[in-house]
């Protein structure tokens, strides 16, 4: 006899397996969200006037405005009556009956389930939108990835974010494993890069749990990291250097001995067992999102921001890692277009070039030629460091990258290469802060001699405050060599602590390229608040859902080229000048009240009190 208890243990099996599910709330029958609780009152599906659930409740932590549903039934036969109005037997018109008391106040995914079985599971999608009158029916007829259903809600930032804190909270575990066993902070995220990347390979994939030796798995490691980018040669540049980066974990102690010690229970390991369980837990729960993943996301990034968190060596170095909701604000400033070329002199890890990547995907839709030739054609780099240079060709592979056009060196050497055989129309940067303010600005000043004349291009770079503001010598001097060839066209400043944990305090310039800078005006904008707030193990989030209303008046005022009280300012600025909206801009008394008084009185007489 059919029984329903069967299908939602398929639906419930389906959903754990996933490897999104450690960050979404799951909930049976039940919800303790107060809002879902109150829509659901009397929403009983026989029509009476208790209480109806659906079997199944996922919500999002970091969104409030996101729900999906699940109602089951045991049978394919009562899977939807022809008028879809019996939600107490069938379950699509079960399933359609939450969503639309749910609808009021949440987006609503409503999946009905039927069967016993994975052979006739039944499965129907419909995507309510909030406060919406009619819903819309998908066209997939099987169970999907959570990832999946969080893309039918097309809201770029809501996933973005909470990849952020998902990769996020699976960074810290795995950083804990690796500190545990004394794995250096420099060679983590390389270990990581290096095991995702294998699991490309099939074989290795299939094989790696019976290798009979850590030497053994060390070695089939690095060849399915050679098969990966043997595949399609021409795919990386400097293919000897990316090697030779992932070879060096052959000399680390997890995979040179047969025994690691663990720092906490103060017993030796098999180090072929740990490798074995890292390798599982990065197959299981990070590998479906870097190859799978349709955002501009860059998970290695991530995974590295979190290794060297406290690691002050890197900070010494001046590597500072942009935040992805800044690689995306980079799109929206040069609004990309689909025909654009993106060049990053200094790519890192590459989040530049994904998010460029992806934003000219949304443009072009399901057109898999053009998506092609976005690949092959119109993304270059240049990254100095071996193991960055690594990290952005592991995360070009992942979305199915067949020609990075990526290359290990100086930028300045690559330059009239990068001009002659790419083009860029556009450049994205985040230029070493290490090398001081002029050297920062000779960074935008080799972009923006990169770009193609004959296009209408556009160069965006992140930078130290100071390099807008300090009076030196050398800094004016790239800054007059710049503004005599090309438009400061913007310059926002940024929140201070944009790239907590690192204290530095930057701006964005935006600049039009082959248009001299005299006659023209630029737009100051005063950018410092973006709604985020610093928590602990997780940096800066947007904990209250704020920046997507901030962005858009940021975007709409910039655009508009808008001069607002308290927010932006125009003025024709020369290389003498300082650049920065804070020296231009009229202060909004409109929004001050007591409340900022006590604030900086408070403020004030903390700083007297710690240094005196």
């Amino acid at each position: 006899m059919a029984n329903e208890r069967i299908t939602e243990g398929i639906v419930r099996d389906h959903f754990k397996e996933d490897a999104l599910f450690k960050s979404v709330k799951w909930e049976e029958q039940k919800s303790g969200n107060k809002r879902i609780a109150e829509l659901l009152k009397g929403e009983s599906k026989g029509g009476g006037k208790g209480n109806g659930y659906p079997e199944f409740i996922i919500s999002f932590p970091t969104n409030s405005n996101y729900l999906i549903v699940v109602e089951c039934k045991a049978t394919v036969q009562k899977h939807e009556s022809k008028n879809r109005d019996n939600a107490k037997d069938c379950a699509v018109d079960g399933v359609l009956h939450y969503a639309k008391a749910l609808k009021d106040e949440f987006n609503v995914v409503a999946i009905a389930v039927s069967g016993q079985n994975e052979t006739e599971l039944l499965v129907s999608h419909f995507y309510w939108k909030k406060q919406t009158e009619e819903y819309s029916e998908l066209e997939d007829r099987k169970l999907l990835h959570i990832e999946d259903y969080m893309q039918i809600f097309d809201d770029q930032f809501f996933i973005s974010d909470f990849y952020t804190r998902d990769i996020a909270y699976k960074a810290r575990e795995l950083n804990e494993e690796f500190h545990l066993r004394s794995i250096t902070e420099d060679k983590r995220c390389t270990m990581v890069s290096g095991m995702l990347l294998a699991l490309i390979d099939k074989n290795f994939a299939e094989q790696y749990e019976s290798q009979p030796s850590i030497k053994d798995l060390g070695q089939s490691m690095l060849s399915a990291i050679d098969a990966v980018f043997e595949a399609e040669e021409d795919m990386v540049r400097n293919k000897s250097a990316l090697i030779a980066e992932f070879a060096t974990l052959l000399n680390e102690p997890l995979f040179a001995h047969d025994t690691i010690n663990n720092t906490t229970t103060h017993k030796t390991e098999s180090t072929l067992s740990t490798a074995k369980d890292f390798i599982a837990y990065l197959h299981k729960y990070v590998f479906p999102l870097v190859k799978h993943s349709n955002i501009g996301y860059d998970v290695l990034g991530r995974f590295y921001i979190e290794f060297i968190r406290y690691a002050q060596s890197q900070q010494k170095q001046g590597l500072v890692l942009t935040p992805p909701h800044i690689t995306e604000l980079f799109c929206d400033l040069a609004e990309i277009r689909i025909s654009d070329v993106v060049y990053d002199p200094c790519c890192g890890t590459g989040g530049f070039l994904v998010s460029a990547m992806q934003r000219m995907f949304k443009i072009a839709g399901n057109d898999n030629k053009v998506r092609r030739n976005i690949r092959q054609h119109q993304l270059c780099g240049v990254e100095m460091r071996p193991a960055m240079y690594a990290y952005a060709c592991s995360n070009m592979r992942f979305r199915g990258d067949g020609k990075s056009n990526l290359y290990n060196g100086d930028c300045f050497l690559h330059e009239q290469l990068i001009k002659d055989n790419h083009k860029p129309t556009v450049a994205f940067l985040n230029p070493p802060y290490d090398v001081g303010c002029a050297g920062q600005m000779k960074f935008i000043e080799h972009a923006l001699n990169a770009i193609n004349p004959q296009a209408e291009g556009r160069v965006v770079a992140i930078v130290q405050m100071s390099c807008a503001i300090k009076d030196e010598k050398d800094l004016k001097a790239a800054k007059a060599r710049i503004l005599a060839k090309h438009h400061l066209k913007a310059l926002l400043s940024m929140p201070d602590d944009l790239f907590y944990p690192i204290g530095v305090v930057t701006c964005i310039m935006v600049f039009e390229a082959n248009k001299p800078n005299a006659g023209r005006k630029t737009w100051f904008g005063y950018f410092k608040d973006d709604g985020f707030e610093k928590r602990k193990h997780l940096g800066r989030i947007d904990a209250r859902d704020r920046y997507s209303a901030i962005k858009e008046r940021w975007l709409s005022a910039y655009k508009n080229q808008d001069e607002i009280p308290g927010l932006s300012v125009r003025k024709e600025v020369t290389a003498n000048d300082e650049w920065c909206a804070e020296a231009y801009m009229e202060t909004d008394y409109s929004t001050l009240c007591d409340e900022d008084f006590q604030k900086k009185i408070r403020e004030y007489v903390a700083f007297k009190f710690l240094n005196e």
